[in-house]
């Protein structure tokens, strides 16, 4: 713990994401969140799946989606792929899976898909969920990579995510040479060196603490995939289901930077609602209640301290 932690600190670590309230239903049947995300983030290797495990995540923040019509446009545009590829190598299908999403064409209706620069960082959730990504066809740096990351593992491509500051991206790795690339949805679907990637602010302490531009396992990408649940948690002020929903993410991807600092943000608006409200200052809080207040608190410094320990800075945004 950083010693006595003050208010105005804690202000700062809460406000680490800028989320706007939308009013989803809350989430209606037996299963609760958390078995949802243990049972996709955690199944058997090869039980993974990014595009169920989008599907089900989606699902728990909107239950009104029309899953059967999204996985129906996954079908058609993966269909395509397919046959524009015919049975050729990785690039081949890896240039397929970009015509079928970028270039309009039967395959997507003569609507191609495109970056959304009203809201290029998704912060009206509704256009992180792929239905409104594919009913809308105007994208963002979430959206854009996990649709692409969906054709790609339809067509039995070795892909998984990468991220940077508020970025995630897509990774193709040759299986034979063990080559990685990036491949960037946001410009539309080409190969990225990682030097673009220093314009978003990534560092090279970053790279070699391994929490941003790295090639993640399968299962690290589903958690990054299920982010969404965790903001959608925050903006319906449930902070300690969002705590619980990051504890799930960063047992199975540690270096998990965008949860722990979420993490971080829960604990402080759990000290905002509990004790910064009622109290002006630390010092007029109860005697019973400082225990948990310094719980609290100590966990909010951890998980700053843990992020700026990888080489992670505050946005200049």
């Amino acid at each position: 713990m950083r010693g006595q932690i003050e208010f105005n600190m804690i202000c700062r670590f809460s406000i680490y994401l800028f989320l706007s309230i939308v009013a989803f239903p809350a989430l209606s049947h037996a299963q609760t969140f958390q078995t949802v995300l243990s049972s996709e983030v955690a199944a058997p290797f090869v039980d993974l799946s990014y595009e169920r495990a989008k599907l089900a995540f989606d699902r728990i923040i909107d239950p009104d989606v029309d899953e059967a019509a999204v996985v129906a446009q996954i079908d058609q545009l993966a269909a395509a792929a397919e046959e524009i590829a015919a049975g050729g190598s990785d690039i081949d299908k890896l240039k397929a899976v970009r015509q079928v999403i970028y270039e309009p064409g039967p395959w997507n209706d003569h609507r191609p898909f495109v970056y959304d620069q009203d809201d290029p960082y998704g912060r009206d959730l509704r256009n992180k969920l792929l239905a409104t990504y594919l009913d809308t066809r105007r994208g963002n740096c979430v959206s854009m990579p996990i649709l692409q990351l969906i054709i790609a593992e339809r067509l039995g491509l070795n892909v998984s995510l990468s991220t940077a500051p508020q970025h995630v991206f897509m990774r193709y790795t040759n299986p034979e040479t063990g080559r990685s690339i990036a491949i960037e949805a946001t410009s539309g679907g080409h190969p990225a060196h990682p030097r673009e990637y220093a314009k978003l602010g990534v560092t090279d302490a970053q790279v070699d603490s391994g929490i941003y531009l790295a090639t993640l396992s399968k299962r690290e990408s589903i958690a990054v995939i299920a982010s969404t649940v965790s903001e959608w948690l925050m903006e319906q002020h449930r902070f300690e289901d969002a705590i619980a929903v990051t504890d799930i993410l960063i047992e199975h991807y540690p270096k998990d930077v965008h949860a722990v600092l979420l993490r971080g943000a829960a604990y402080g608006e759990l000290i905002r609602t509990e004790f910064m409200n009622p109290y002006p200052v630390p010092a007029m809080i109860p005697p019973p209640l400082r225990p948990r207040y310094q719980m609290l608190a100590a966990r909010n410094a951890a998980a700053f301290e843990q992020a700026e320990a990888w080489g992670w800075l505050p946005s200049q945004d």
